[in-house]
């Protein structure tokens, strides 16, 4: 992804609770968008897509555990 999209990406993850990125090599596309089960690949942080996409999913219908914390994973 371009320096300017991740920029604009990670502010928008920095705002929203129950969000976060990681960089990933070799992906379908600059950015892709993942929440249990719907899955979005985008060109460009400006892609209306990415806000709808926030909208609809963060704490959407498909979350199993809506508002559970995401403490005690594993990082490599």
């Amino acid at each position: 992804a371009k320096p300017a999209d991740i920029e604009k990406f990670g502010e928008r993850v920095g705002t929203t609770p129950y969000s976060l990125m990681s960089p990933v090599e070799d992906q379908a596309a600059p950015l892709m968008l993942s929440a249990w089960g719907k899955q979005v690949t985008v060109t460009s942080a400006a892609d209306p897509r990415v806000a709808q996409f926030f909208t609809k999913y963060v704490q959407g219908p498909q979350t199993p555990e809506p508002g559970a914390a995401c403490t005690g994973g594993v990082a490599r």
